[in-house]
């Protein structure tokens, strides 16, 4: 049978490409080596979440005024849960490909023409070849007997101390987590601030936060070498050490091009990742590439996003990528979330304004909307509980081209975080009703 697209890794790429082309009629079959869900619903997005939740819960007891609790852990019992629950969610995906007329086959799928797929002594044929092989975790050389994502989510204890390799999002979001769930954690990171790339006046919220919590932050500095015998020690260039029970190494990811059989069809490539055009092909004909592996951000709304545009035009419609709406979200505490452009044109809202927030234990953070000189919405910045869940508004006012007032004058619900994005829109036009702004 010829198929009219064959995928390479079922991730939040690779399932979204065959779900999409399944409600366009169109025939699919997606081939995974290992789990279904891919390294975001098994190692990452799902279950770092799930451990940041738990870790919330009991830190929001913990330091409301006027309680007292006590909570034991039993790691061992909510590995178990959390298993249960993400192996709800990869049946359900794998469900939802075979409901649409898809195909799943386990097993290392190996390119062997810009047409054909090898799976052990089977070989498919397709009008089409989507690459959705997703990153691995980047590494340190010589720096080996560490834990990655993957390793720490499945840990089966709190551990005492927790040395974190690396301040950017992903190390920031679990150290955090285990230092409010009793480790003490140390966070080394190379570049002179944590979260690099972020603006500092935004990050500045979460170092506080950070510093509430007795996380050590070691910045401007750079491990040698790690060493594992009853623990660990981490050894900087500056001679220092640092002993812990177990260290974990979050530097970033890399896309995933090695070991299923790329150079056979050669395309052009853009540094590590796999050069796409707007509608997601690659320079091979017939060859299309979705997800981390096709390029920044590595972010699974982002391949949710390409798989929709590759699917539309492997099924014969035109469709282009356009991602200048697209949310970055840290799940820090508070959470740091933008979208859009940033311009000069702003005004903060202080988190300390909103009375949701106050009564959620919560002032440290910010309400941002960028706009242009015709106060047309442009972007955002929250710094925030649940900003995630707020950012979404201000997504779809850049995508629809609506003025700040526009989103000003529509009704939010009292109390609720959400109205600090309505006074931030307000702001811009110096009418935010809880705050006045000096600026």
């Amino acid at each position: 049978m010829e198929y009219d697209a064959v995928i390479l890794g079922g991730g939040p790429g690779g399932y979204s490409t065959a779900i999409r082309l399944g409600q366009n009629g169109k025939k699919a079959l997606m081939i995974e080596e290992n789990k279904i869900g891919g390294e975001c619903l098994n190692f990452g997005c799902i279950p770092s979440k799930a451990v940041i939740e738990l870790a919330d819960a009991i830190s929001y007891l913990k330091e409301m005024p006027g309680v007292t609790s006590s909570v034991t852990i039993d790691m061992k019992k909510w590995q178990e849960w959390k298993w249960g629950m993400i192996n709800k969610l990869t049946s359900g995906v794998e469900r939802l490909v075979t409901s649409y007329g898809g195909v799943v086959v386990k097993g290392k799928g190996m390119i062997e023409n810009s047409n054909s797929v090898r799976v052990s002594n089977e070989t498919y044929d397709a009008r089409n070849i989507v690459i959705a092989t997703g990153s691995v975790p980047s590494r340190i050389k010589g720096i080996d007997e560490v834990l990655y994502n993957k390793d720490i989510l499945d840990v089966d204890h709190i551990p005492k101390s927790l040395v974190v390799i690396g301040g950017g999002y992903i190390g920031i979001e679990l150290g955090t987590a285990f230092a409010k769930l009793g480790s003490e954690v140390t966070i080394v990171e190379m570049m002179p601030n944590i979260l690099p790339g972020t603006d500092t006046d935004l990050s500045k919220f979460v170092e506080r936060r950070m510093n509430t919590l007795g996380i050590k932050t070691i910045v401007g500095a750079r491990v040698e070498k790690v060493t594992k015998a009853d623990g660990y020690t981490v050894s900087l260039a500056d001679g220092s050490l640092l002993n812990s029970e177990l260290v974990v190494m979050t530097v970033g990811r890399q896309p995933n091009t090695q070991g299923f059989g790329l150079e056979k069809i050669n395309p052009e490539m853009d540094g590590r990742f796999i050069k796409t055009d707007k509608r997601k092909r690659t320079s091979v004909e017939g060859v299309y590439a979705v997800g981390d592996v096709s390029g920044q951000p590595m972010l699974a709304h982002k391949a949710f996003y390409d798989a929709e545009i590759a699917a539309e035009n492997i099924s014969g419609k035109i469709a282009e990528v356009d991602y200048h709406a697209m949310p970055f979200v840290i799940y820090s505490d508070p959470e740091i979330v933008t979208t859009g452009t940033k311009t000069e044109k702003f005004n903060n809202i202080p988190l300390a304004t909103n009375g949701r927030a106050l009564g959620m234990n919560a002032n440290q953070g910010v309400f941002r909307i960028y706009v242009d000189d015709n106060f047309v919405i442009k972007g955002g910045a929250l710094v925030a509980p649940r900003a995630s869940e707020l950012v979404s508004e201000i997504s779809l006012a850049v995508e629809s081209g609506l003025t700040s007032k526009d989103l000003g004058m529509t009704i939010h619900p009292h109390p609720t975080l959400s109205e600090g994005v309505k006074e931030a829109a307000e702001a811009t036009y110096g009418k935010s009703l809880h705050y006045k702004s000096s600026r």
